[in-house]
């Protein structure tokens, strides 16, 4: 579960990926790292303990209380990657079809190999959700 109080650390995020030891998780998080750093032009950092995100964007709670997140992110592990919009992936329904085999709720996406998917697929659907975000919030 997303901690939306989490925070940048000085964690380097190949540091966080060198923990993975499975070999092709660890290559898909390098290759990841290195499309969500073209795709947002921001360089990653480490939110927390396990997750590596890309720019921010400032939210607000209903109750009014604000908080940043990343543009995008992702968590990885020897188990899978986790790609996080906070916004969500609603509306998005037809490039997640377009990527493979993939689970999706709410604001997760679900990868467990890319051999398993169209990485041109994912990189157009972070794209948009990247522009959908900007459109919309207030970003860094």
């Amino acid at each position: 579960m997303i901690d939306f109080d989490t925070h940048p650390t000085d964690t380097l995020p190949l540091t966080l990926i060198n923990t993975i030891e499975h070999v092709r998780r660890n290559h898909d998080s390098r290759t990841l790292l290195a499309m969500m750093e073209k795709v947002t032009g921001k360089d990653a950092v480490v939110w927390g303990d396990d997750t590596i995100g890309f720019g921010y964007f400032e939210y607000q709670y209903k109750t009014g209380r604000k908080g940043k997140w990343p543009l995008l992110a992702f968590t990885p592990s020897t188990q899978n990657i986790s790609i996080q919009v906070m916004t969500g992936y609603d509306g998005y329904q037809a490039l997640i079809d377009k990527i493979g085999r993939v689970k999706f709720s709410g604001n997760i996406l679900t990868l467990h190999k890319f051999s398993d998917i169209k990485l041109p697929a994912l990189e157009a659907l972070l794209k948009k959700a990247v522009y959908d975000i900007r459109q919309n919030n207030t970003c860094g």
